[in-house]
């Protein structure tokens, strides 16, 4: 399956920071690979890195929401599963790309293996379709298999069943719905005057925004990553539809910064005795994810009905099919 590599649709200046990401990327896997020294690590490889989202459509600053910069978005598919589950790691790659003086924009990095991609794109999941038609390839391990030929082939994409996707789609949206409504209510029955009660009215509440991402994720695209960095589940879900992100808009201090709280409350709500919130900072989260609820709420709906009508279509051509069928005979 060939990709698109063109990035003439990209300003200079984008075409520059995806070329700088990419090689911090294969600096720090290097790196990485050199550190722990063991032939397994050795044979760690970057084995395709595929631009999606905002930079791959050539989305301009109209189409980015007040308040935030248009984010990087790029799927990073690795030799060995040992690196699809070094967070800590990833996390700061991101950071470090994220932070350097010739990208300077939000990274989000989605880290599989060849075969895991390969099985999602076989299962006909939205998520991992869309990168593969749509996406740009930005890097290409081009190393032959011991027969000469090429390998680390990606699989090709097909149409899911929209009978067998609308009921996994109906699964995923009810249960995470269920749970965030349940965190929201939590949430918001513990935010008082106590400090140990309201950081667990925090937990609550970011436990809340985390499930209505995944709910969102998981009912659109089928898929959301083994993360519950809530930045990084946001910008995802941004990435497929934008209108999901005017739950927090305007977002500009301090309000940026309760954001930036929320975030943070999944460990140090938690663990963290510095860890600091109060009743109006819970309040408006709440409020915020109270919104969120009701427009993702809106988006799988919207969605639902999609393969609704996909499914109901073709139960009519199939009708239709065996009818003519039967005349024929």
């Amino acid at each position: 399956m060939s990709l698109n590599q063109s990035l003439d649709h990209l300003s200079p200046k984008r075409q520059q920071a995806l070329a700088r990401a990419r090689d911090i990327i294969l600096e720090e896997l290097k790196a990485r690979a050199e550190s722990r020294g063991t032939s397994k690590a050795k044979r760690y490889r970057l084995l395709k890195l595929i631009l999606f989202g905002q930079f791959a459509r050539g989305a301009g600053p109209s189409d980015t929401p007040p308040g935030t910069k248009s984010a990087m978005h790029l799927l990073v598919i690795v030799s060995h599963r040992d690196l699809t589950g070094m967070s800590a790691f990833w996390e700061e790659v991101e950071d470090r790309i994220m932070n350097d003086r010739q990208v300077k924009c939000p990274v989000t990095l989605i880290i599989h293996t060849l075969p895991d991609v390969n099985r999602h794109i076989k299962d006909g999941a939205y998520f991992f379709t869309e990168i593969i038609t749509q996406g740009i390839m930005i890097h290409e391990d081009m190393e032959p298999g011991k027969d000469g030929l090429p390998k680390n082939i990606l699989a090709r994409p097909i149409a899911p069943d929209p009978q067998t996707a609308h009921e996994l789609a109906s699964r995923f949206h009810s249960r995470w719905l269920k749970k965030a409504n349940l965190s929201l209510q939590d949430g918001r029955f513990h935010a008082g005057e106590d400090i140990d009660e309201n950081n667990h009215a925090a937990f609550c509440l970011n436990q809340a925004a985390e499930s209505i991402y995944r709910m969102f994720l998981l009912t659109v695209t089928q898929y959301a990553p083994a993360s519950h960095h809530l930045g990084k589940l946001r910008s995802l879900a941004r990435a497929i539809d934008p209108r999901i992100d005017d739950a927090w808009a305007p977002l500009q201090k301090p309000y940026s910064q309760y954001f930036q709280l929320l975030q943070r409350a999944y460990l140090e709500a938690r663990y963290s005795s510095d860890y600091e919130t109060g009743a109006d900072i819970l309040a408006w989260q709440a409020d915020r994810i109270e919104l969120l609820i009701n427009l993702a709420e809106a988006l799988c709906v919207e969605h639902l009905d999609r393969l609704r009508a996909g499914y109901g279509e073709q139960n009519c051509m199939s009708s239709r099919t065996l009818v003519s069928g039967g005349d024929d005979r």
